[in-house]
C-alpha cells in the first residue's frame, strides 16, 4: 500500500473548496447526566447512544475540558478512572498512560480514526505531551480489550479523540502567559455553508521550563520546551455522498534530561526535535435506498524524530503507518444492527516495514428497549507472525428507566514493534526470532444509576485483565523477549452530583492491583488513584472549578515513589458572549512529587488568559 503525501495533499485539496455564508454561531451542549441518552458514541464502529454501551467507556466533551481547565490532553484522559498518566518531567517530557494497568504501548490512540501510535518507538506507544486541547472537541476512553473493533495495539483499550469540527463562520483566538516564561497562543477559522464546512486551526507554545532531572537532587539547568501545530479539516455533503478530509502538521524542540541505568535521571545538555503529520480522507456514501451505508477510510501518520547531545547529532528514527479501511453498516430492523469491513495497514520504519490485513464482522441484537447484546469477530493476518482471531461480546441491561447493568467480554493482541522485532545489543549476533504477539483476555462488570431527578449518577465498575506474552527488554538475551502472564483487577467508581442548578461535583476513583507471573507488582501502577472536582457555572459572569488528583505510593527500579495529591484552581470572567478572561493556579499548596523516579515536577504556579471569538 502507498500513499504518498503529494497525492495525498492535492487530493485532499481538490474537494476541500466549499461555497461559504454567514450564519449565526450555535452554542455547544454541556454534557449533563441527563444528556447522556442524547450522545452517539462511535469508538464501537455501529454507532450507539452512550446509554446502549455495554464496554467500559469515558467520555469527556469540550465544554467539561474548559470547565475542569484542562490544558493538556493527557490531563483530560488521565481524569476517566483507572487511567494513569506519567510524564518524563514537565513541560515537553514524554507523556504516557496506562489503562488498568496496560502499558501506554498497550494503548491504540486514533485521532479522528487516525492511528497515531509510533511506529518508530520501542513499544509502539504515543506521546501524548504534544497534544493539547485547544483544538479538541470531544474524547472517548474504551477499556478492555479492542482488538476485535480495532486490531494490532488495542490490547489494554482505545483513546478515541475527536477534533473540533466548524458550525459556524466565525473567527477566534486566545493567548495565554504564565510562570516559567510560558507563552501560549492559538487560532481558528470556521466557515459553513450549505453544503459544507471548512475549518482551519493553528497553536504555538513556549516556555523556559524547569530542570526535568529533579531540582531537589541538585539540578538546576531549566529545559524548554517548544512545539507549534496547524490544521485543517473540512467536508462536502453531496446528495447520498459525504466526503471529509483532515491534514494536520506538528513540530517541537524539546530540551530534556540524561537517563542512565545506574544512576537514574541526571542533568545533561540534549535535545529532540519531533515532526508529525496526520492525514486522512474518506467517502461515505449509501446503497440499496440506504439500507447499506459505506465507508472508505485512508489515512497516514509520520513521526519523525532527532536527538542532539551536547549540540552534536546522536540518532534519529522515523516512523510511518499508513491505512486504507472498508467498512459497512446495515440496519436490517429495529432489532438487528451489523458492521463488517476489510483494512490493511503498513508500518515503516526506515527501511523496515511491517503489513497486517484485517477483516472483521459486528452484530447488535436489540429485542426490546431494556436489554442489547453486541458481539464481534475478527481476523487479523500479520506477514511474519501469521494470523490472529479475537472475539469479543457485550450486554446491556436497563431493568429501570435510572438503572443500567453493563458487562464486556473480549480478547485482544498486539504484534511486535518492528523496533522489537529487530533490536540487538550486548553480545547478541541477531534479534530473537522466537518473539511473539501479546495477547489478552479482559471482562469486566457494572452498573450505573441515575438519581436527583436524573441531574446525577454513580457507576462502579470491576474488572479483570490478563495479558500474556508480555514483551520486555532482557539484557541477558540482548534482545526482547516474551515474559509470563500479567494480572490486573480492581475495581472503579465514578460520580458526577449536581449539587444545585449553578454547582456541581465529579468524582472518581479507581483500585488496581497488577502483577507478573510472579505475584510482584507492576513498576508504575498505583493501587490507589482518584481526583474530585467541584465546578461553578453561573448564567452570570464569573465560573471556576478546584480539582483535586491522588496517586498511592508505587514501585520503581529504583525505589518507592511517594503518594500525592495536587490541588488546581480554574476560574473565567465573561467579558461579552463571546470573549472571556480566565486563569489557572496550578499545585496550589506547592506539593513536593514525583511521576516517575528522578523527574521534577513544578512547584506552584500560575497562568493567565483571554479568548475572543467573533
Amino acid at each position: 500500500m502507498k500513499i504518498y503525501k503529494f497525492t495525498f495533499f492535492t487530493l485532499l485539496l481538490s474537494f476541500l473548496l466549499p461555497e461559504y455564508s454567514y450564519s449565526q454561531e450555535s452554542g455547544a451542549n454541556s454534557l449533563s447526566s441527563s444528556e447522556i441518552e442524547n450522545i452517539i458514541i462511535r469508538s464501537t464502529r455501529i454507532p450507539a447512544g452512550a446509554k446502549d454501551i455495554g464496554s467500559s467507556l469515558y467520555i469527556i466533551n469540550e465544554d467539561q475540558i474548559k470547565a475542569r481547565g484542562f490544558k493538556d490532553a493527557i490531563d483530560a484522559i488521565s481524569s476517566a478512572p483507572g487511567v494513569i498518566s506519567k510524564q518524563n518531567g514537565s513541560f515537553g517530557g514524554v507523556g504516557t498512560i496506562r489503562i488498568r494497568g496496560a502499558s501506554s504501548s498497550q494503548t491504540l490512540v486514533l485521532v479522528d480514526g487516525v492511528p497515531v501510535n509510533d511506529a518508530s518507538s520501542p513499544g509502539g506507544g504515543y506521546n501524548f505531551e504534544y497534544l493539547n486541547t485547544s483544538n479538541i472537541q470531544s474524547i472517548e476512553v474504551l477499556k478492555g480489550s479492542q482488538s476485535t473493533l480495532w486490531g494490532s495495539d488495542a490490547i489494554g483499550g482505545v483513546v478515541n479523540i475527536y477534533t473540533k469540527q466548524s458550525e459556524s463562520t466565525s473567527f477566534g483566538a486566545s493567548a495565554e502567559i504564565g510562570s516559567f516564561g510560558l507563552k501560549r497562543g492559538s487560532t481558528e477559522i470556521n466557515f459553513a455553508g450549505s453544503n459544507s464546512r471548512f475549518r482551519i486551526s493553528t497553536s504555538k507554545t513556549s516556555i523556559d521550563g524547569i530542570s526535568k532531572a529533579d531540582e531537589k537532587d541538585g539540578n538546576s539547568e531549566d529545559d524548554g520546551f517548544e512545539s507549534e501545530s496547524y490544521s485543517v479539516n473540512g467536508s462536502i455533503d453531496l446528495n447520498s455522498l459525504t466526503l471529509k478530509g483532515s491534514l494536520s502538521y506538528m513540530e517541537s524542540q524539546v530540551e530534556y534530561d540524561s537517563y542512565g541505568f545506574v544512576t537514574g535521571v541526571q542533568d545533561g545538555d540534549e535535545k529532540s526535535n519531533t515532526d508529525e503529520f496526520i492525514g486522512s480522507i474518506s467517502a461515505n456514501f449509501d446503497l440499496f435506498d440506504s439500507k447499506l451505508q459505506n465507508s472508505i477510510f485512508i489515512s497516514q501518520s509520520d513521526i519523525n524524530r532527532d536527538y542532539y547531545s551536547k549540540g552534536s547529532f546522536s540518532f534519529g528514527a522515523e516512523g510511518k503507518r499508513e491505512l486504507i479501511r472498508y467498512q459497512g453498516n446495515i440496519e436490517v430492523n429495529e432489532f438487528n444492527k451489523i458492521a463488517f469491513g476489510l483494512e490493511s495497514e503498513e508500518s515503516k520504519v526506515d527501511k523496515d516495514n511491517s503489513t497486517i490485513d484485517g477483516s472483521f464482522l459486528l452484530y447488535e441484537f436489540k429485542p426490546n428497549n431494556k436489554i442489547i447484546i453486541s458481539s464481534g469477530i475478527r481476523n487479523d493476518d500479520h506477514e511474519g507472525f501469521g494470523s490472529k482471531t479475537t472475539r469479543r461480546i457485550s450486554g446491556t441491561f436497563k431493568p429501570f428507566d435510572n438503572l443500567i447493568i453493563r458487562s464486556s467480554w473480549g480478547e485482544g493482541f498486539k504484534v511486535p514493534t518492528i523496533f522489537q522485532s529487530t533490536y540487538f545489543c550486548c553480545g547478541a549476533t541477531s534479534a530473537n526470532s522466537a518473539i511473539r504477539p501479546e495477547t489478552s483476555t479482559s471482562y469486566d462488570f457494572g452498573f450505573e444509576l441515575f438519581f436527583n431527578e436524573m441531574k446525577s449518577n454513580l457507576s462502579i465498575t470491576y474488572f479483570d485483565q490478563d495479558i500474556n506474552d508480555q514483551i520486555n527488554f532482557s539484557f541477558g538475551l540482548g534482545g526482547y523477549e516474551n515474559i509470563d502472564k500479567v494480572n490486573s483487577k480492581g475495581f472503579e467508581i465514578a460520580l458526577d452530583y449536581q449539587i444545585s442548578k449553578l454547582m456541581s461535583l465529579y468524582l472518581n476513583y479507581s483500585y488496581i492491583d497488577s502483577v507478573d507471573g510472579n505475584g510482584s507488582s507492576l513498576f508504575y501502577v498505583a493501587k490507589d488513584s482518584g481526583e474530585a472536582g467541584l465546578i461553578y457555572e453561573s448564567n452570570n459572569s464569573y465560573s471556576g472549578s478546584i480539582i483535586a488528583r491522588y496517586n498511592g505510593s508505587e514501585s520503581s527500579s529504583y525505589g518507592k515513589i511517594d503518594s500525592w495529591i495536587r490541588f488546581d484552581i480554574n476560574g473565567s470572567y465573561r467579558l461579552s458572549s463571546t470573549n472571556e478572561l480566565y486563569f489557572r493556579i496550578e499545585n496550589l499548596l506547592d506539593e513536593e512529587y514525583q511521576q516517575i523516579f528522578g523527574y521534577g515536577t513544578p512547584e506552584r504556579s500560575g497562568f493567565i488568559g483571554l479568548r475572543v471569538k467573533f
